[in-house]
């Protein structure tokens, strides 16, 4: 009976705390739709600056492909995709090609993420009114924008295509 009871008043919290609740996945589906709903729009304009100190705007990427990967450091698909991820960068590291990533962690914990990880894209950290912006909540987000600014392909979560589609909108793009 004690261990019931237990349960019942130090368990039943947790699970209730970590499901969400029936607003937050309507509102994640309606941030999902508003991202899809941006293919064919230009890319809104920005200023970043990497954890490497390098600043980019939308300027710097005129005349080249861009793919930006939306993602943070405890996303557990995120850190699956990071070995593809780092693939497609050497890859094309030799074509008009640039990878970002954004994240709404701060410095210090991308870089202590990074002493146990490799991720060989520009990255971003502490950005999460750009993330909120552009009406992403649900992690990685990709997206992948012409030589002209206009977003070509949205790729929300990691599943087993995820590669496949992103090597083939790059591929097309670079051709054109």
């Amino acid at each position: 009976m004690r261990y019931n009871i237990f349960l019942i008043i130090f368990l039943l919290p947790v699970f209730s705390f970590s499901q969400p609740t029936a607003e937050q996945m309507r509102q994640v589906e309606e941030a999902k739709k508003e991202v899809r709903r941006m293919k064919g729009s230009k890319f809104p304009e920005f200023e970043l600056t990497t954890i490497d100190g390098k600043t980019y705007t939308n300027k710097d990427f005129e005349g080249k492909v861009l793919v930006v990967n939306f993602w943070f450091s405890s996303c557990k698909p995120c850190i699956v995709e990071m070995p593809e991820m780092n693939e497609l960068v050497e890859e094309y590291k030799n074509e008009e090609i640039v990878f970002l990533a954004p994240t709404f962690d701060d410095e210090e914990r991308v870089r202590k993420f990074l002493t146990r990880r490799d991720f060989d894209y520009e990255i971003v950290a502490d950005v999460k009114d750009f993330c909120l912006a552009l009406n992403v909540r649900s992690y990685p987000t990709h997206f992948v924008i012409n030589r002209e600014g206009i977003i070509e392909r949205v790729i929300i979560g990691y599943y087993f295509g995820t590669m496949k589609a992103l090597r083939k909108s790059v591929r097309k793009l670079l051709k054109s």
